[in-house]
């Protein structure tokens, strides 16, 4: 018969049994681990909601003066005037037809206003007012319209006679405009080069410079003018 001796360490213990465990804390619950992130959330929407509500809403520029009533003709050879764009915000230039620089310039400048308006349809208008309404009939307004894509459903060339242009031009819209002699005795047409934002009720909203900088505010105040 075989016996087993057993053998004891100084503590009682088995001398082969293994070393006991170190005790491992539980893992924190899945709902614990999502708290900060939930936290975290909720901080994240409310600062966005408060810049929101605090951060002010663009607005409309206020009326800066009210144009006089007037009746021109337009490219059709048809009475056309204030009455015509009652109700419709409209956007305003001037140039003449021969002009060899400047005129050009801002007729590009129209077209481009044109196609980034182009999703308003006819809720805005484009005008142009002939500087030389004597040169500029509506037989070489329309001819100047076709050559630059003007969109005859929104963009309207305005000619006539010239004491109303100018009753139009430099007291309703307070833009200059005339004739000047040249040292070598030629006459020259001058006037203003700015843009205007006319409201539905015929209240000037601003006038702007015809860069980039004014194109992307006159576009954007004009949208601002139907949202209100």
């Amino acid at each position: 018969m075989t016996s087993r001796v057993e053998t004891r360490d100084e503590g009682g213990t088995d001398a082969g049994a293994a070393p006991p465990q170190e005790a491992r804390p539980a893992p924190p619950p899945a709902r614990a681990k999502r708290f900060p992130w939930l936290v975290f959330g909720i901080v994240f929407a409310l600062v966005l909601v408060t810049r929101i509500v605090i951060t002010p809403r663009p607005s409309a520029p206020k009326p800066v003066l009210e144009l006089p009533a007037y009746t021109l003709t337009d490219h059709h050879g048809k009475p056309f005037g204030a009455a015509d764009l009652r109700g419709k915000p409209y956007i305003a230039d001037f140039v003449f037809t021969s002009c060899p620089s400047v005129c050009p310039r801002l007729t590009k400048r129209m077209v481009e206003v044109q196609k980034r308006t182009a999703d308003l349809g006819e809720k805005l208008h484009l005008v142009t007012f002939s500087v030389d309404p004597e040169n500029d009939t509506p037989e070489v307004l329309a001819a100047y319209g076709r050559k630059y894509g003007a969109d005859e459903a929104r963009w309207t060339f305005l000619t006539g006679p010239l004491g109303e242009v100018e009753t139009v031009v430099l007291r309703g819209f307070k833009i200059a405009m005339g004739k000047k002699e040249t040292p070598e005795g030629i006459l020259e047409i001058f006037h203003g080069e700015r843009f205007v934002l006319v409201d539905g009720e015929g209240k000037i909203r601003g006038f702007y410079d015809a860069d980039d900088a004014g194109i992307e505010a006159i576009v954007r105040d004009a949208r601002l003018v139907l949202d209100r």
